[in-house]
């Protein structure tokens, strides 16, 4: 894999933010100055950061000077949130998360969003100290934020409010639900036109934000990858060896009943299972008529926390289930959600569950844990942090192979990462997601497409010749003639140097070819249309 410099990558990304396009590509509606909050994935928080900038000084592709905001899936300024998170045993992991990321964010308000969202800072307020600040926990109610309201200056001469506090949707699920206002998110629905863009690394598929039935659109933009990692110590033959889905699924899987295989009173030997607890718990049950007198080395699997794209998929790729991977991977755990009613070993002082992390960190695995530790990672944030273009959140960890069966076992890297039937079978898309009314777009959805989509022209455009409100080339104007006929690939989906940037943080950009497979309208560009996960098996 060709590596770049720093010095290279800011290149790029200030080519990016300055370079205009001699083709004629996707610019902005008639209005200016709409503000575009992007939310979601921590997995391509990076690289829309670079593709905002460029898109935002792009005179070909925003001439209206359009705003578009990427929102972290965390901020590390809230007090009274960590304070709970760090009581919680579930919670910690996320208090040491934050602090990788900014302080804060703010969404401005605008003529289509009227309240303007502080993220981060004082406001919310974890009564319970249960690092939740979601609602009602227990008999404590939770305070999501605190609001200013009627502050006067809007965009429309009016007033807007101010909420201070909020939390940040974290995960392509809490992404999708943010901008659908499908669903309350860390305590706040959001209006439709406040949020425009979801970062996801899986399809959108949950009620209330999918392409199946008009709630949603998406655009994927680029390939990327899902590894497990190892950490030093780790002299396991499964190292070396790979792990496959079968036995990913019953590491992330609790028995519903102990098996001993060869009746020798203990459940350390393959086959062997504990009610409880994974069906497979010790390292050396990856190998075959393992059997041994002493209690091994047991596995100590991580897992990525709820909401996330990255969780979803790992649940879907390497355990080989499309169910969530909250249900399924804890369902049948001793002591889950209740050491007492459900308490599965016969002793109520004992209880499983799966140790958290935050996706694409696994600084959380402890040290005593290393040895024998798994976690999960996204390949194209592990080359961002290998070029220490990001904070290293790797602790050490090094991928293992993996596949669906021993025969198609491989690691990520730039050249498995691709679409081909012998690609690593981790590989997955990475999408924007927008906003859809039963089909029909809302707020700033078409400002949002002609940014990360493909924008159909207006049925005036048919002899390539703008007039009255027609402006075929979205470039701001109605008076151009001999506009090229057809579908308008916006900045991700159709510039060279959104290209180069994609690649730059480690992704494997789509190569040109049909934008959707059912409507030829769309033409030919650098993205997918609502395109499908890939099949991993």
């Amino acid at each position: 894999m060709k590596k770049l410099s720093k010095a290279v990558l800011a290149a790029i990304t200030l080519a990016g933010m300055l370079a205009i396009p001699s083709q004629v590509q996707a610019g902005a509606d008639s209005t200016s100055g709409d503000i575009l909050g992007i939310v979601g994935s921590d997995t391509t928080y990076f690289v829309m950061n670079a593709l905002t900038d460029a898109h935002n000084l792009s005179a070909r592709y925003n001439p209206n000077g359009d705003k578009a905001v990427n929102i972290p899936p965390l901020v590390s300024a809230n007090a009274n949130v960590e304070a709970g998170e760090a009581t919680v045993a579930t919670a910690s992991w996320l208090k040491a998360a934050r602090l990788a990321w900014p302080g804060g964010a703010v969404l401005p308000a605008d003529a289509n969003c009227t309240t303007q969202y502080v993220f981060g800072g004082a406001g919310s307020i974890d009564t319970a100290q249960d690092g939740d600040v979601s609602g009602i926990s227990g008999s404590d109610i939770d305070v999501p934020f605190t609001s200013v309201t009627s502050v006067p200056g809007a965009p429309d001469a009016g007033t807007y409010t101010v909420r201070l506090g909020v939390q940040p949707p974290n995960g392509s699920g809490d992404g999708q639900k943010a901008i659908t206002g499908s669903a309350a998110v860390k305590g706040v629905t959001y209006a439709a036109g406040c949020l425009d863009i979801g970062r996801s690394s899986s399809a959108p598929t949950s009620t209330g934000c999918k392409t199946t039935d008009g709630t949603c659109e998406s655009w994927a933009f680029a390939l990327d990858a899902i590894g497990w990692t190892s950490f030093p110590g780790n002299s396991n033959a499964a190292v070396s060896n790979g792990i496959v889905t079968a036995d990913f699924n019953k590491i992330y899987q609790c028995a519903t009943s102990s098996v001993d295989v060869n009746g020798d009173g203990d459940y350390y030997d393959a086959g062997d299972m504990k009610i409880g607890y994974p069906k497979i718990r010790y390292w050396s049950q990856l190998t075959s008529n393992s059997n041994v007198s002493v209690e091994p080395a047991k596995i100590v699997p991580y897992r990525i926390q709820a909401g996330s794209g990255t969780g979803k998929d790992v649940a879907s790729i390497f355990m080989g289930r499309s169910d969530g991977i909250d249900s399924a991977v804890l369902a049948d755990c001793d002591g889950y959600p209740s050491a007492t009613t459900n308490d599965k070993d016969g002793d109520i002082a004992t209880s499983f569950t799966f140790p958290i992390v935050q996706e694409h960190d696994c600084r959380n695995v402890s040290d005593t844990d290393k040895p024998n530790a798994i976690c999960f990672y996204g390949y194209s944030r592990w080359v961002l942090q290998a070029r220490s273009l990001e904070t290293d959140k790797r602790n050490g960890g090094k991928f293992g192979k993996f596949g669906p069966n021993t025969s198609e076992l491989k690691r990520p890297s730039f050249s498995t990462i691709n679409d081909s039937a012998t690609r690593y079978k981790g590989t997955r898309y990475v999408y924007n997601v927008l906003p859809l009314n039963a089909g029909v777009d809302i707020a700033r959805t078409p400002d949002a497409r002609r940014f990360v989509g493909v924008s159909l022209q207006p049925a005036g455009c048919t002899d390539g010749i703008e007039g009255g409100t027609d402006d075929c080339n979205f470039d701001g104007d109605f008076t151009d003639t001999g506009v090229t006929v057809g579908a308008v690939p916006g900045f991700v989906c159709g510039d060279s140097t959104a290209r180069r940037i994609i690649a730059s943080f480690g992704f494997k950009p789509i190569k040109s070819g049909l934008t959707s497979a059912t409507n030829a309208a769309y033409g030919t560009s650098y993205c997918r249309y609502n395109q499908t996960a890939l099949s991993n098996s």
